[in-house]
């Protein structure tokens, strides 16, 4: 066998008792396989101390590293994050747990050379495979082989068994076309590598099952479910896999520039995530009202006076020295690959920008998190949803400032900001790029950060009112990316439900039309809150879908009807 690198990559979550045990012992097994290796824990944000035996591990070993992501988004996300460190030509999955024993990489890596296989995959169903393994999940495992056979013609017996192993460039190439993070992260994988042409076999294997009742839920199975179904839609309808993902490796130097009022502990804690970004060359502005001392010597403070926030962005613009200028607001912060993830996109000269979703972090408060659920909602939010979370790949005309990465030379060539609105700064800038320049702004989901929300529900309302008033001034002033049917709805609806009664009074059947129809609404909302497993968030966020549509509503009304909106914030 040609000598050869192996990165192990072991996704963990609350292993804390086992994961000091389980990585000697995967490094062992690796030594007497004899390969080349590195191994790779991710740990999902574990509630116990899997981080510190993985960081006691790597301070003992000098081949085992840690990478920590700061909220649990799956065994998908934590792969895929840790991909991102390993330098190994072939990249094997291993369960941390150790149900099934990385021994069998030996047995894996003979068969891609003998085979010319560029993936070799686990396989609970292969005639050598030996289980120790509950009958429940047997039928589980048959059950959804048989499904998956029938949507996708895999050439494969099993897609979920956790030990994989790949070529590098496999996942190279398929990575950053997945949207699924979580349940059916292993048939999104799998199922994009067979339709790039890749070659995949399936291998024995012996399971030796820990956890005899298992984490399986009735949940995780209705997502898997619902995952596998999106991945046949993208795959055969919207045929999304068959579009250009090209991917650059480019690291140009990029200036993040932040504009403030003052010092506050969300700027605090959005700098010290951003001077733990991974990325090799960057720099941090910071644009404050008053001077005041940065925390860190590789943060450059620019005071502005008092100035709205594009103005400031302009000051922060004209001293960035990188050739990207990724624009992020004090109260959000970064994943620790932000920046990598979204040098990646500018592959052309002819994409200005790129964005990406701003997610509410899990540390919020209650009102917080009900915010947040509100304008992830595809009830409030519409098209404009992937802003909130994680959505597929995409090119857009319109998207907001507090995560927006831009090309300096474009960034000049519309005259910056070059206008006080606020909100509604971003979409007059957005406009020029793709109107007067005829370049493009794409949406990266990777492109993460972790936005806070507003505290109290009357602020969340107040945000809504705002956004609302400048979006119907927009419609008149800026009409190419503002005058469109979802902008309208909400104020529709506000007419409907305050003037639709009218007609009853003169005829019995409208009446029951309008009952009718407010009962429909009622029951599209309840079925469609984000929230409906989680009792703790679900009834505020009802609530606040519908008084979010009648804010938005009149909000709107009222800026259709203004003759001029004052353009200071």
């Amino acid at each position: 066998m040609p000598e050869r690198k192996l990165s192990v990559l072991m996704p963990a979550f609350n292993e804390g008792r086992h994961i000091y045990r389980n990585v000697a012992e995967t490094r062992r097994t690796l030594q007497e396989i004899g390969i080349s290796y590195e191994i790779i824990v991710i740990d999902d944000c574990s509630a116990d101390d899997t981080a510190a035996e993985v960081a006691r591990a790597a301070a003992d070993f000098g081949d085992v590293r840690l990478k920590r992501n700061e909220e649990n988004r799956g065994k998908g996300w934590a792969l895929k994050s840790g991909f991102k460190a390993a330098t190994g030509d072939r990249v094997a999955f291993v369960d941390s747990d150790l149900d099934i024993h990385p021994r069998q990489l030996g047995l894996y890596l003979r068969t891609m050379e003998e085979q010319g296989a560029d993936v070799v995959i686990a396989s609970k169903r292969h005639p050598g495979s030996h289980l120790d393994y509950p009958a429940h999940r047997k039928a589980i495992s048959a059950l959804y082989f048989w499904i998956v056979k029938t949507l996708f013609g895999l050439p494969i017996r099993d897609t979920q068994t956790g030990l994989k192993l790949f070529r590098h460039e496999v996942l190279d190439r398929v990575f950053h076309r997945m949207l699924v993070k979580r349940w059916a992260f292993d048939l999104e994988l799998l199922v994009n590598a067979h339709h790039l042409g890749y070659r995949i076999v399936d291998a024995p294997v012996k399971i030796d099952f820990q956890r005899r009742l298992g984490r399986m839920k009735f949940r995780d199975l209705y997502h898997t479910g619902l995952d596998t179904l999106a991945v046949f839609y993208r795959l055969r309808v919207l045929r999304f896999y068959d579009r250009a993902f090209e991917r650059t490796k480019a690291r140009p130097k990029v200036s993040i520039v932040i504009a403030v009022k003052g010092p506050n502990p969300y700027l605090a804690e959005c700098l010290d995530h951003c001077l733990r970004l991974d990325y090799p060359d960057y720099e941090v502005i910071v644009l404050p009202d008053a001077p005041f001392a940065p925390p860190d010597p590789r943060i450059r403070v620019i005071p502005t006076g008092v100035v709205g926030p594009s103005e400031k962005r302009d000051v922060g613009t004209r001293a960035a020295a990188g050739e990207l200028v990724a624009f992020l607001d004090d109260d959000a912060y970064p994943i620790s690959d932000w920046l990598t993830n979204a040098t990646a996109n500018f592959i052309s000269p002819d994409i200005a920008a790129v964005g990406g979703p701003g997610v509410t972090p899990a540390s919020d408060g209650y009102w917080a998190q009900v915010s947040g659920a509100v304008y992830a909602s595809l009830l409030v939010s519409g098209p404009h949803v992937c802003r909130y979370t994680p959505r597929r790949h995409r090119e857009v005309d319109d998207y907001p400032s507090c995560n927006l990465i831009v090309r300096k030379s474009a960034f000049e060539q519309v005259g910056g900001f070059g206008n006080r609105f606020w909100p509604g700064e971003d979409t007059v800038f957005c406009l020029r790029i793709v109107r007067d320049l005829k370049k493009k702004i794409l949406y990266d989901p990777d492109v993460m950060v972790y936005h806070h929300r507003r505290p109290r529900i009357s602020v969340h309302f107040r945000q809504v009112w705002n956004y609302a008033v400048h979006r119907g001034y927009f419609v008149k002033r800026f009409p190419e990316t503002s005058r469109r049917i979802a902008y309208f709805l909400p104020s529709l609806f506000v007419a409907g439900v305050c003037l639709g009664w009218l007609p009853g009074l003169w005829s019995p059947a409208l009446a029951r039309v309008y009952a009718g129809a407010l009962a429909a609404y009622l029951l599209t909302v309840l079925v469609g809150t984000p929230g409906k497993l989680n009792p703790k968030f679900y009834p505020a966020t009802v609530l606040g879908v519908i008084a979010t549509h009648f804010t938005y509503g009149i909000g709107f009304i009222r800026g259709l009807l203004a003759r001029k909106l004052r353009e200071e914030g």
